[in-house]
C-alpha cells in the first residue's frame, strides 16, 4: 500500500509517495531539512551556490549514515562478544550446578550414614531403653564421663 504524505524540504511542500510509514516520511524529510538548515546557516558568509550546497548536504547525510554505520558494526561486535560470554558462563552454570547435585546426594549420604552411626552408638551405648540423645542434657553430660 503506498502513502501519499506532504512534507516541507528547504521551505517547499513536496508529496511523498512510498509504502514507508507517513511517520517515517515526515522524520526523514524532518532530518534533511535540518541538514539544509544547517548547510545555509554555516555557509551564509561564503557565497556559495545551490549545487555545492546541495553536494554539502549530501555529505552531510552520507558522514551521519556511515558513523551510524560504524556505530552499528561496534554494537554488533560487542553483542556477538556478549552473547559468546553469556553462552560460555551457561556452560559453566551448567556444570556447577551439576556439581551442587553431587554434592547435595553425597551430603545426603553422609548425613545418613552419621544417623546410622549414632543410632547404633545409641544402641550400643545408653543405658537399657533409653537413648543418649533423647536423655536430659545433665544426663547426657553425665553419660559421656
Amino acid at each position: 500500500m503506498d502513502n501519499k504524505v506532504d512534507v516541507v524540504i528547504g521551505g517547499e511542500i513536496i508529496t511523498l509517495k512510498s509504502s514507508e510509514q507517513p511517520d517515517y516520511l515526515q522524520r526523514l524529510a524532518r532530518y534533511a531539512d535540518e541538514k539544509i538548515e544547517e548547510i545555509k546557516s554555516k555557509s551564509k558568509a561564503a557565497a556559495i551556490d545551490d549545487r555545492a550546497r546541495s553536494l554539502l548536504i549530501a555529505l552531510n547525510i552520507a558522514d551521519d549514515y556511515h558513523k551510524a554505520l560504524d556505530k552499528f558494526a561496534r554494537l554488533d561486535s560487542l553483542h556477538k562478544r556478549l552473547v559468546h560470554e553469556m553462552g560460555k558462563l551457561q556452560e559453566e552454570n551448567a556444570q556447577i550446578t551439576e556439581e551442587m547435585k553431587k554434592l547435595k546426594a553425597e551430603l545426603a549420604s553422609t548425613q545418613k550414614e552419621l544417623d546410622e552411626f549414632i543410632k547404633s552408638f545409641d544402641t550400643e551405648n545408653a543405658p537399657e531403653g533409653e537413648n543418649i540423645l533423647t536423655l536430659p542434657k545433665k544426663a547426657r553430660k553425665t553419660a559421656a564421663r
